[in-house]
């Protein structure tokens, strides 16, 4: 089944000198402070309810919360290899206990790339600080008990060094969540408009071409918005001007 939003939306008009100036205008969304703004905020929503969905788990599993930041002494050694090395090796360590790792972290950059992370770990075991130096040889490692995970979770996510990260580098990244905690996070990235079509215990991905399909259901949604020099608009107000 296909369902296009756009159906049942009043239309509008534009005019032909707004039409010319979009055109010049989708040129720059890439590197635009309205897209850059929009990463930041997107991420930023993502990695509240990560933390938020994280805590909850914690409570349930009895964790304590560690603030830890991983610094490069040389930017030049940076390999998104390192962050998944060092959590895997921890994960291992508590593995062998019997325990998981829910963890998030956020690549920054100030006078020196480095990592902020949360990590969720059993009450009594602490991190071992000679293991955290063999573990991250590339610079120093700061380690805390969280006291507020809201605030260091603010802390984490200023996002303020988008443009002086590495080529390719990710954000931020996450792991660890139970089902129930995937299922909101993925919920929580997807716009205001599918969320109130798509039934809370359904998934949804993205449709090569545009659209979102339901994967229990195949239904496919279509966004009733497009992009234009004034923001988002209804796709039925720009179609009187074709």
């Amino acid at each position: 089944m296909f369902f296009d939003s756009s159906s049942v939306l009043e239309p509008g008009t534009v005019t032909a000198a707004s039409v010319v100036r979009f055109a010049e205008l989708v040129k720059k969304t890439a590197t635009s402070a309205t897209s850059s703004g929009k990463r930041k905020n997107a991420g930023r929503k993502k990695l509240n309810r990560i933390i938020k969905e994280q805590t909850r788990y914690a409570r349930v599993a009895n964790l304590r919360a560690v603030a830890v930041t991983l610094t490069y002494e040389n930017a030049t050694e940076f390999s998104s290899k390192h962050i998944s090395e060092f959590l895997g090796r921890l994960r291992r360590a508590l593995k062998r206990m019997g325990q998981s790792l829910p963890y998030a972290w956020v690549l920054e950059r100030a006078s020196h790339l480095h990592y902020h992370l949360l990590l969720w770990l059993p009450r009594g075991y602490k991190l071992d600080l000679t293991k955290m130096s063999k573990w991250w040889p590339f610079g120093g490692t700061w380690v805390q008990s969280c006291r507020s995970v809201k605030a260091w979770g603010r802390y984490m996510a200023k996002f303020n060094s988008i443009a002086q990260l590495p080529k390719g580098a990710r954000l931020y990244g996450h792991g660890g969540l139970d089902q129930d905690g995937k299922s909101a996070v993925s919920r929580a990235a997807l716009p205001r408009w599918l969320l109130a079509l798509v039934p809370v215990a359904h998934r949804v991905r993205r449709c090569p071409g545009g659209g979102w399909v339901d994967i229990a259901t195949g239904e496919i949604y279509c966004s009733p918005y497009r992009w234009t020099p004034w923001g988002a608009v209804l796709k039925a107000k720009l179609s009187l001007c074709c």
